[in-house]
């Protein structure tokens, strides 16, 4: 391509060189400048077209990271589930359907879960009622009480004092000490709450 334009070229010019020579001067000027056009234009275009073609760069993949890792205190969290579940079965208790069982059946499997969870809760946790008083007993909440700390039932006045009795003593935790995470990968970044159990043998 880049031969032919330039031999095209050099020849309009030649023709544009060869044109005060012609026999008939009449178009001796317009054929000069239409040839001269013509040679500089393909010329240009030969130009042009030598020219290298800038390459774009291909843009490389980006490579597929792993999942980030949960934030420690959730994946903490998750950890003291799988705790309930190992010594209580919480989680298998919970998501049983229990519509179709009897108060026998409840009432047994209700005893594992309260023995199991309550060893976990009082190794981890250190909780202690907020209120001393027994259930049933007086209780008066005077101007500044610690509204996130009560719920009040019945008739509440607009303002305190408010007086009453006390249903339920309430639970606040003193103390937190949740399991270290342990056993997570990056394909698997939670913690297992309950492995599978495989019986080997049994096919």
């Amino acid at each position: 391509m880049k031969k032919t334009l330039l031999a095209c070229g050099i020849v309009l010019l030649l023709v544009n060189a060869a044109v005060p020579f012609c026999p008939d001067p009449r178009g001796n000027g317009a054929a000069q400048i239409l040839s001269a056009i013509l040679g500089l234009v393909v010329i240009s275009a030969a130009l042009r077209a030598s020219a290298p073609v800038p390459q774009i760069p291909q843009a490389a993949p980006a490579p597929v990271a792993p999942p980030p890792p949960p934030p420690r205190t959730e994946a903490e969290i998750v950890a003291f589930l799988a705790l309930l579940q190992e010594h209580g079965r919480l989680v298998d208790f919970v998501k049983e359907d229990i519509a179709t069982a009897s108060d026998d059946q409840l009432g047994s499997a209700a005893r594992v879960v309260h023995s199991g969870c309550r060893k976990v809760l009082e190794e981890y946790f250190d909780i202690t009622p907020l209120h001393s008083a027994q259930e049933g007993a007086p209780v008066t909440l005077e101007t500044g009480y610690d509204a996130a700390a009560h719920r009040l039932l019945g008739s509440v006045p607009d303002h305190p004092p408010y007086r009453g009795t006390l249903v339920h003593p309430g639970w606040i935790a003193r103390s937190v000490k949740l399991p270290r995470v342990t056993g997570t990968t990056e394909q698997r970044p939670w913690p297992v709450v309950s492995p599978a159990e495989v019986q080997v043998g049994a096919v």
